[in-house]
C-alpha cells in the first residue's frame, strides 16, 4: 500500500445529512442574532444556495460573514410555497465568496417543510 492509499483510507465523511444540489433561484437571507464583533463585517446579507441538507447549506455570497457567530436565516426555495426560517445557524467555514452554514435551531414545522422540499427534490432527480 502506498502512502497515498493509506491517507485516502483515513478520510472519514463527517456529514450527518446528504447534500442536494439546488436549482437556480434558491436564495438565502441572513442576519446576525447578536451584533457582529468585527466592524468590517456586514450586519445582513443574502446569497445563492449551492447545496442544501437537513443540517446546513453551502452559500455563494459577496457579503462577508463571521465564523461561529449565530445568524437567523430565511431560505427561499424555488417552487415551494413558503420560505423556510432557521432560528439559529453558524458559519462553519468560509472561502472566497462562499461559506458553509450549519443549522442549530429551527421550529419543527420549518424542519418538516425543509425535509418535504428535499424529499421532493430527490424524487424528481431519480
Amino acid at each position: 500500500m502506498t502512502p497515498f492509499d493509506a491517507q485516502t483510507q483515513r478520510i472519514i465523511e463527517r456529514r450527518k445529512h446528504r447534500r442536494s444540489a439546488l436549482p437556480p433561484g434558491s436564495l438565502l437571507s441572513f442576519s446576525p442574532i447578536a451584533a457582529p464583533t468585527d466592524a468590517a463585517l456586514e450586519a445582513e446579507g443574502e446569497g445563492l444556495i449551492i447545496d442544501l441538507s437537513q443540517g446546513g447549506c453551502r452559500v455563494n455570497s459577496e457579503i462577508a460573514i463571521a465564523l461561529e457567530q449565530p445568524y437567523s436565516l430565511i431560505i427561499q426555495l424555488p417552487n415551494f410555497p413558503q420560505p423556510v426560517t432557521v432560528e439559529s445557524a453558524i458559519a462553519r467555514w468560509k472561502g472566497k465568496q462562499m461559506f458553509g452554514v450549519m443549522f442549530i435551531a429551527m421550529r419543527r414545522e420549518q424542519e418538516q417543510s425543509l425535509c418535504e422540499f428535499l424529499d421532493n427534490l430527490r424524487a424528481d432527480a431519480a
